[in-house]
C-alpha cells in the first residue's frame, strides 16, 4: 500500500515493488513524483529507490507558463553629456586690469555681501553672486 499526496487529498494505491514510476505517474494523473525530497525518475521502479509499503509519495504538477523577461528600454534620444568646466589659462587677467601708470583696477564687480575677493558674474540684465546668490539688476537708464 503506497500513499500519494496530491494537491487536494491523500490517496492510497496498491503497487508492487517492481512497478515503474512512470505507471504510478499515469495512474495519479500528475507530472512528477517526489519521495523524501528527491524527484523520482520515471524509468526506475519502487524497489530501485527502496520505497516500501506505507510510504508516502508526493504528486507534483508542472507550473504552467511564467512571466516574460522585461525588455530593455530603448531610448529615442541620446544621453546628455555632462558639463565639463572649461579651464581658462591666466583667468586672473580678465578680473584685474593694469594701467600704463601701473595702477591695478578691478574689471568685475565685487559682491557687497561676501566682501572683497568674491566677484559677481555679469549677465545681460544683472550682476549675480554665485556664493551668496545675491542679484543686482542694472538700472534702466
Amino acid at each position: 500500500l503506497i500513499y500519494l499526496k496530491g494537491l487536494e487529498s491523500l490517496q492510497a494505491y496498491e503497487f508492487s515493488p517492481d512497478t515503474k514510476i512512470e505507471e504510478i505517474i499515469s495512474s495519479a494523473e500528475c507530472d512528477s513524483l517526489q519521495w523524501c525530497g528527491r524527484a523520482l525518475r520515471s524509468e526506475l521502479t519502487l524497489a530501485d529507490y527502496g520505497i516500501t509499503s506505507e510510504s508516502t509519495l508526493e504528486a507534483l504538477l508542472a507550473l504552467e507558463g511564467g512571466k516574460r523577461k522585461k525588455k530593455k528600454k530603448v531610448y529615442t534620444t541620446p544621453k546628455k553629456k555632462a558639463h565639463k568646466k572649461k579651464k581658462v589659462k591666466l583667468a586672473v587677467l580678465n578680473i584685474y586690469k593694469v594701467d600704463k601708470s601701473e595702477k591695478v583696477t578691478r574689471t568685475k564687480r565685487a559682491c557687497e555681501k561676501c566682501g572683497a575677493g568674491t566677484f559677481m558674474a555679469k549677465h545681460f540684465n544683472r550682476h549675480y553672486c554665485g556664493k551668496c546668490h545675491a542679484t543686482q539688476l542694472f538700472s534702466q537708464a
